[in-house]
């Protein structure tokens, strides 16, 4: 299996993942749209996660109950997600220096999706997280 490095804006922190996504795409949530606007995100198991570079330098925030949100305290990117009672970190697309196998599958929360963001593709699309 192909291993992938990502990392923030700066360089001060990155990591490493197994290509191993489980589920990914298009969050449209109140939240990440706060953060950054739509984001595509893929879920890896923690166990394919590891950071390799400046792990002192990243900043936590808890955004929710579920969702601790990962940040470089250099250059602010912010750049996975740890989910709380579960074995999944959500990765962002973004951060990563090539692209993954699994591609982004649909687009997640479109119920709370800001009304001047228009969805132009084909993909399925849920009111909140697909559960299958």
């Amino acid at each position: 299996m192909k291993n992938i490095k990502g990392s923030c804006l700066c360089g001060a922190v990155e990591f490493c993942i197994k290509d191993n996504f489980q589920y990914a795409g298009y969050c449209h949530c109140s939240q990440c749209t706060k953060f950054s606007g739509p984001i595509a995100v893929g879920g890896l198991l923690c166990s394919d996660f590891r950071l390799t570079k400046g792990a002192d330098d990243i900043i936590k925030f808890n955004r929710s109950e579920s969702t601790t949100a990962c940040f470089c305290g250099v250059c602010g990117t912010n750049m996975y997600g740890e989910k709380q009672g579960t074995e999944f970190i959500h990765i962002k697309y973004g951060g990563l220096n090539e692209t993954p196998q699994l591609l982004p599958q649909a687009h997640m929360f479109v119920g709370s999706k800001v009304d001047w963001y228009e969805i132009n593709d084909s993909l399925p699309q849920f009111e909140g997280f697909p559960t299958d």
